[in-house]
């Protein structure tokens, strides 16, 4: 395929009806005929491609019949995407129903079993008649035109599911739908959307939608209504899922629900009965078998479940001659190669059920839940192996399975959340090994499954080990504070963890930063007062009321000195806001600022008290000066024995000792004097 916008060609588009010129867009190559090459071009007018030159494909004319049957069977049916059309516009006297290329027939078969509709299925293909061979269903083996004899059986409803794209003359088939349909029923239809044909779109995306050969006629949702109004549809409605488009029309009002699905109860009864039924087949065990065992672990019944689980082993080592349960023996090799292939491919097919990886998947999920978790790590982990040995299988076949990649991946990331308490860098390892693969399927479980990984190991400590994915999980959780995304508390942990790595690496406030993060993520709020505490003891700590009025008298700033020196004289002197310095500085302010001798000899002698060494001996010197101050009769009667003691102090400090001597010579002198004036 090949984005190739070089050449523009007079067509009609076979949805609109529009003639004129129009771009090619593509050029693409058949999966069945890669010699050959097909050009997409696209109407301009209502937005739908088509391939003019691209031929009807012929059903009948594939070859392998058995293994595609074995593929469709055990992995390619997606059985919930066939029967939500039965939901969508479901009534209570629904009774007919009618599917038009409805291949193998399992909506039929559900319809009739389940529902007690009488169905039918018309499709000329292989599938389709092994599937009515297999399940007993109603089955026309012919393509439907408006004088078919099922044209005048007038169901309640009629079902179209990726059909309309092989047809290059939409209007016919259309309007053998409408003959089929009764006056009130309503027709539903499923095909390929061109609004997921766009430069930029993933080559997984594009393929399904663009198959050369296959799909004749990509419509847009315009295209598509365009077809309905022609064939004379006045109620229609379409919605645009993704790479599908789901419509559904009708003559009369009709109610509609694209996101309704059958009852899983009903599905599960399904599975189960046909399980019973038609067990003994090889291929239809592992169809029946391996999606109820998924539906058990989907709704938590895990005895069903581990029971089920026994009966798959028991079978696959009577059919198969492996273990399930001995997922480390369990090897498969497939080596793709053009000579031999065929026969590499139907040794492969008929030593193992395709279902193998995804069964893989959800034993090792019923084991884990048990608490197993060395049987479930190498049930996930032989997923994981198997699933890529798969896809190189599906691949040689001109096939591809989702559900498969998905359970790979899916494995992959459960077993690297097992591993994330023992083995952590073999956990990273697993994540950045498919980190490139998630985007569409399993984005969101990988950023879980990493958040936790990386927050398992960096809040104990172990930086190094998940030092791999650190730039990966710090850029998402930026990502969604950029996007003003909630954290969830598994990406909250995570932010924790990096405000750990922040603080051993010397960065406080960026610690500080992520920690208020996880603390914002917490619903439990014991967790968030953790981070909140630790945020809280790398922030910069406001400067207290004390070492405020410090600073105050250090810069000369009388006015804060004044305020706050003012506020916390009223304290008293044992009060937990003062220690040494705090009083010492009370004691300035009450010599310099609010000049109170004996509030200052307080204060000082409180600064005394908590001190030590040349710190006491300042205080002391202090009170002395206070003292200076004091009325003669309160000064002659402290002043000497202060004095007393500075004389045989002995401070460490040369300027403490000058200072001393200072005062100690001053008072002296002015003893001397009062003295001889006596």
């Amino acid at each position: 395929m090949v984005w190739r916008e070089n050449a523009w060609r007079e067509l009609t588009c076979p949805a609109c009806e529009t003639t004129g010129l129009m771009p090619k867009r593509i050029d693409a190559n058949p999966p069945y005929k890669p010699r050959e090459r097909y050009n997409l071009f696209e109407c301009e007018t209502c937005g739908t491609l088509h391939y003019p030159d691209a031929e009807v494909f012929e059903y009948e004319s594939r070859r392998d019949a058995d293994l595609a049957r074995k593929f469709y069977l055990e992995v390619g049916a997606g059985l919930d995407a066939m029967i939500a059309p039965l939901a969508w516009s479901a009534r209570n006297d629904v009774g007919s129903f009618l599917e038009v290329g409805g291949g193998y027939g399992f909506s039929v078969d559900f319809a009739s079993r389940e529902l007690g509709w009488k169905a039918a299925n018309i499709d000329p293909s292989f599938l389709a008649r092994t599937g009515a061979a297999d399940l007993g269903h109603a089955h026309v083996a012919a393509y439907l035109s408006p004088d078919h004899k099922l044209a005048d059986q007038s169901f309640d409803r009629v079902l179209s599911s990726e059909v309309i794209e092989h047809v290059k003359k939409p209007d016919d088939f259309i309007n053998a739908l409408t003959a089929a349909l009764a006056p009130d029923g309503v027709l539903l239809l499923t095909t390929p959307n061109a609004a997921v044909v766009k430069k930029g779109a993933s080559l997984d995306d594009l393929l399904p939608v663009i198959t050369a050969g296959h799909h004749l006629v990509i419509y847009s949702k315009a295209g598509l209504q365009a077809v309905l109004r022609r064939a004379g549809y006045s109620r229609i409605r379409i919605e645009e899922s993704g790479p599908t488009l789901h419509a559904a029309a009708a003559r009369e009002d009709f109610e509609v629900d694209f996101n309704a699905r059958p009852d899983r109860s009903r599905l599960q009864s399904y599975l189960a009965g046909r399980l019973e039924r038609l067990g003994k087949d090889h291929t239809l065990f592992a169809a029946f078998a391996v999606r109820l065992l998924k539906e058990y672990v989907h709704t938590g019944q895990w005895d069903e479940a581990r029971h089920l689980r026994d009966r798959i082993t028991r079978r696959w080592l009577e059919d198969y001659g492996f273990n399930l349960r001995m997922a480390d023996s369990l090897k498969p090799d497939f080596v793709p190669g053009e000579k031999g292939q065929r026969r590499q491919l139907r040794k492969f097919a008929a030593n193992h059920p395709f279902s193998l990886a995804i069964a893989l998947y959800y034993s090792g999920r019923i084991d884990q839940q048990g608490g197993n978790t060395k049987q479930a790590l190498g049930a996930l982990l032989a997923c994981a192996r198997i699933a890529t040995t798969m896809q190189t299988v599906f691949s040689a076949m001109y096939a591809a399975c989702r559900e498969t990649e998905e359970a790979g991946l899916r494995a992959t990331l459960a077993a690297a959340e097992i591993n994330a308490s023992f083995d952590a860098e073999s956990a990273c390892d697993a994540l950045l090994a498919i980190a490139d693969k998630v985007e569409d399927l399993v984005r969101d479980e990988w950023w879980r499954v990493a958040c936790h990984v990386y927050a398992s190991n960096a809040l104990s400590g172990h930086h190094a080990a998940v030092s791999g994915i650190e730039a990966h999980v710090r850029g998402w959780l930026e990502m969604a504070r950029d996007e003003r995304r909630a954290l969830t508390p598994a990406e909250g942990y995570a932010a924790g963890g990096v405000g750990e790595h922040h603080q051993v690496n010397g960065r406080p406030e960026q610690a500080a930063r992520w920690f208020d993060v996880a603390a914002t993520a917490m619903t439990d709020p014991a967790e968030a007062d953790v981070f909140r505490r630790k945020a809280a003891e790398l922030k910069p700590k406001a400067p207290s009321r004390g070492q405020q009025l410090i600073d105050a008298l250090n810069s000369d700033d009388e006015d804060t000195a004044q305020h706050i020196g003012h506020a916390m004289s009223h304290l008293p002197v044992t009060s937990d806001e003062i220690d040494a310095s705090v009083a010492y500085a009370l004691g300035i302010y009450h010599l310099n600022i609010a000049p109170d001798a004996n509030a200052a000899i307080k204060w000082f002698a409180r600064s005394a008290e908590l001190a030590n060494g040349d710190a006491r001996l300042d205080a002391e010197l202090h009170i002395a000066l206070a003292a200076e101050r004091l009325a003669d009769g309160p000064r002659a009667r402290i002043l000497p024995d202060l004095i007393h003691q500075l004389e045989i102090a002995n401070p460490v400090r040369g300027d403490l000792g000058s200072r001393i001597k200072e005062l100690t010579d001053r008072y002296r002198a002015q003893s001397g004097a009062r003295e001889e004036t006596a």
